[in-house]
């Protein structure tokens, strides 16, 4: 079966680390997110994947390839210009191998859904399109779908951006209830995606999926069970990394399991404690001393080096990061190639690719 992936946005809630790679290959676990949707769709018999690619298209095609390293065929289509979800999905679909039933995936979504289940239903339904949902509180930032007893979508209620900032500026508002949400997986028949006007911006939110409610074209919501999380920033990158480490998702973690709490990719040298209660995921080849003591939850990623005395408490840390005697870092996110010189305390802070940190430095800002 044939995949379209939507990978071509900017990332802006993510920078700066989104300034050396595009989001979708923000790494978790040592593991780029895009790998993990791959994996799933394969898992469901996905096995021809074109790429919607915009912003850095060339570092996505650089790490895929072809595909055959991940078991499946892959191509790409880079946008010129951003064309939204529908477009994207239009200009991708000019790179299929043939005309049939196609699911799309957005390429910031971390799930363990029953993907061939949700592929199932489509088909019986005899459905044009079918969106896979995910029931969260309400009131929530999301669209919202009505169904009737069939399944069939009858409303899509989008939130305004005026209650998006309200919930934002309060997000422990009252629970009400449940709604269903566009979980970002789609099943769709080749009419719909030709349907898509081409060579230009278009929300298949916002303009296609109404158009097919208001005209009765078979759009179909599908309830699924399961892990799922929009990986749309920092703080959810965090619980993503987190609920990973701690068997939440249903997916293989990369590495092998070392000792209980402590997972190590190939070549990886850990002579670390890990405090009670402490999850650790070491990246190819890092090296982490004697006497480094890691809390909370901990990434450390391929080719760093922890010298001798560090504490890490709930800490993600890119490739080759190094970290001198006695630093302490809580609650950071280090990028690639960062260096901090010994003694330093780190708190609350995201530090951007190629920074030095100098010695003895003191820095603590929130996410």
């Amino acid at each position: 079966m044939q995949g379209i992936i939507i990978a071509g946005g900017f990332g802006t809630r993510f920078r700066p680390l989104t300034y050396t790679r595009p989001k979708p290959l923000m790494p978790i676990l040592n593991r780029p997110l895009l790998e993990y949707q791959v994996a799933l769709l394969k898992t469901h018999g996905v096995d021809e994947i074109v790429f919607a690619t915009n912003y850095m298209a060339e570092a996505i095609e650089k790490h895929f390839g072809d595909g055959s390293r991940f078991g499946v065929k892959m191509r790409y289509a880079q946008e010129n210009q951003p064309l939204g979800t529908a477009g994207a999905i239009r200009n991708a679909a000019k790179s299929l191998w043939r005309q049939e039933t196609v699911v799309v995936f957005n390429g910031d979504i971390v799930t363990d859904f029953d993907l061939g289940a949700i592929i199932d239903l489509h088909q019986k339904r005899g459905a044009r399109a079918t969106i896979a949902l995910k029931a969260v509180p309400s009131p929530n930032p999301y669209g919202v779908l009505d169904m009737d007893s069939e399944g069939r979508v009858l409303a899509w209620r989008e939130p305004t951006e005026e209650q998006k900032k309200a919930l934002a500026a309060n997000p422990n508002v009252e629970q009400t209830g449940w709604d269903y949400i566009n979980a970002g997986f789609y099943v769709l028949e080749p009419e719909v995606i030709e349907s898509i006007p081409e060579g230009r911006m278009v929300s298949i939110e916002r303009e296609i999926y109404p158009r097919m409610i208001a005209q009765g074209e078979g759009l179909y919501g599908a309830p699924a069970e399961g892990y799922w999380v929009d990986v749309a920033g920092p703080t959810q990158y965090w619980r993503v990394t987190n609920d990973l480490l701690r068997g939440r998702v249903n997916v293989p973690l990369p590495g092998n399991p070392l000792t209980e709490g402590l997972w190590c990719m190939q070549g990886a040298q850990v002579r670390a404690t890990l405090d009670s209660g402490a999850l650790a995921h070491i990246g190819e080849g890092a090296v982490v001393e004697d006497g480094v003591h890691l809390r909370g939850t901990v990434v450390i990623g391929a080719g760093s080096h922890i010298e001798r005395g560090c504490v890490l408490e709930d800490c993600v840390l890119l490739e080759r990061v190094r970290l001198g005697e006695g630093t302490d870092l809580t609650r950071v996110i280090c990028d690639c190639d960062v260096s901090v010189a010994a003694g330093s305390r780190i708190s609350d802070a995201v530090i951007a690719a190629g920074s030095r940190i100098e010695r003895e430095s003191r820095l603590g800002t929130s996410w």
